[in-house]
């Protein structure tokens, strides 16, 4: 990781890196902190980009997020992971412990881009975007309750995953 990143910026790198090692995320996703030309705007904060196995942080939305949200939607975009995996196995016919077939089937529906829609109205009755705001709204409780401080996230976990180039 580059150390010239902002707070904010390791702040969001160490909250995904939180909820991928409590929802034992595999450690080849990838995580990145892109210009805004990869967003539909400044204030679209992240992405899982689902054929790359990745997820993209708006580095324009983060010069002036909050912390708060800033730890929330790092939690909301590993649980965009945890449900593509999900898919995944479904599609394998491997049973989910979380999900039952009709959440499995509605979140493979809404995956697809051509049935996601980031309209206002639109994205907040998707179920799986209503399944990951519930998750880092609880999540966050949990960060709350053990971790506490921004700068003891940061130290714990900042370094605990890495991307490989080579």
């Amino acid at each position: 990781m580059n150390e010239i990143m902002s707070t904010n910026e390791k702040l969001i790198i160490s909250a995904t890196n939180f909820a991928r090692s409590l929802l034992n995320i595999d450690e080849d996703l990838w995580v990145f902190i892109n210009e805004q030309t990869h967003f539909n705007g400044n204030d679209h904060s992240a992405l899982y980009d689902k054929e790359n196995f990745l997820i993209r942080y708006n580095k324009e939305w983060l010069k002036n997020a909050n912390s708060e949200n800033i730890i929330k939607t790092a939690f909301h975009e590993v649980f965009h992971v945890v449900q593509h995996s999900a898919i995944v196995e479904f599609e394998l016919g491997i049973k989910s412990e979380v999900f039952s077939i009709k959440e499995l089937r509605q979140m493979k529906y809404e995956f697809k881009d051509k049935n996601y829609s980031t309209e206002i109205g639109q994205y907040e009755n998707l179920l799986i975007e209503q399944q990951a705001e519930t998750f880092a709204y609880g999540l966050y409780e949990l960060y709350n309750q053990r971790i506490k401080t921004e700068e003891k996230l940061i130290k714990k976990y900042f370094y605990l995953y890495e991307n490989e180039t080579d």
